[in-house]
């Protein structure tokens, strides 16, 4: 275990400042979906669920650490703080991964989608997503008292949660970039139909698939910022977790140890901030919140027209 009584000074000034910035970003994503019934749709719904969790990182990650290691002789119930903050952890990863299959599906298989994502099974998967992690988090408490339990447990944990979603995670996200390349190249075999086309008739039937190719190439750019820091903020505690199963890696120096959990709050500090610049329906509601005049100028058409 760490010794956080000696800690650095960057550790404790990264430390609180990324746990304003998930507190004060996930509570406002919260407040704001919570608030706008134009934003209270599937996909919504979802990041609605992920930024709870988040909140739940910034909250029990650093500033638990902060107050409980000093006074674990004085009461400070150290496991319990540690469950919470694993669930939390977990969860956001849980959610993260119901997000991107929303997508997925929504982008690759848009029928589909249309026909099986009811309201019903929007809240199948954000309740397993929330009571999955928490079984695994208040599991160990049944069994502490096997010899090889918790380490046997701590080894499903790592491959179901950390190792199994990053590779899953990663190759969607791959995935959705070779779409979105296809895109890119059709979008430029019809601005170059368009080019040599002189009716205006048929340019303007070729305004709607340009709609929906736009909002599919958002969606897309959203999903694949949200992954790839996803994906670097947890490279550690993955490569951590397969050291943990193989058994031969050295023991972990305390800088990386606390490296590692500044990028777990920094995961959760960065998801709203893409939430607001890249997903249009929230950016439009921030716009209109805010009133700033560096958010007065009126969005494309395309933009106003998107749904969430």
């Amino acid at each position: 275990m760490t010794d956080y009584s000696a800690r650095p000074q960057w550790y404790t000034v990264l430390g609180w400042l990324l746990s304003a910035v998930a507190f004060t970003g996930n509570i406002f994503i919260i407040l704001l979906i919570a608030s706008k019934t134009r934003l209270q749709c599937n996909t919504n719904w979802f990041l609605l669920s992920l930024s709870v969790a988040d909140l739940g990182v910034s909250l029990s990650l650093y500033p638990g650490i902060y107050f409980c290691f000093p006074n674990i002789e004085n009461g400070c119930q150290y496991i319990l703080l540690a469950i919470f903050q694993w669930v939390f952890l977990y969860a956001s990863v849980t959610n993260l991964c119901v997000l991107v299959l929303d997508r997925y599906i929504a982008i690759v298989k848009p029928f589909v989608y249309g026909r099986i994502m009811s309201k019903n099974w929007v809240l199948a998967f954000i309740s397993m997503a929330w009571i999955v992690p928490s079984a695994a988090g208040f599991a160990p408490l049944t069994f502490t008292h096997l010899k090889h339990g918790i380490r046997y447990f701590t080894y499903v944990v790592a491959i179901v949660f950390e190792l199994i979603p990053w590779v899953s995670l990663l190759l969607a996200t791959s995935h959705l970039l070779f779409i979105a390349r296809k895109h890119v190249r059709e979008r430029v075999t019809v601005a170059e139909q368009l080019r040599y086309n002189e009716s205006i008739t048929t340019a303007s039937e070729n305004t709607p698939p340009s709609r929906q190719g736009n909002r599919v190439r958002n969606s897309i750019a959203f999903i694949i910022f949200v992954v790839t820091f996803y994906i670097l903020c947890y490279s550690l505690t993955a490569v951590k977790s397969v050291c943990h199963v193989v058994t031969f890696c050295p023991e972990p120096k305390p800088k990386v140890e606390l490296a590692q959990q500044l990028l777990l709050i920094a995961n959760s500090a960065f998801n709203p901030l893409v939430y607001g610049l890249l997903k249009n329906d929230i950016k439009r509601e921030i716009r209109k919140s805010v009133g700033c005049c560096c958010f007065t100028r009126q969005l494309p058409s395309f933009q106003m027209e998107q749904r969430c």
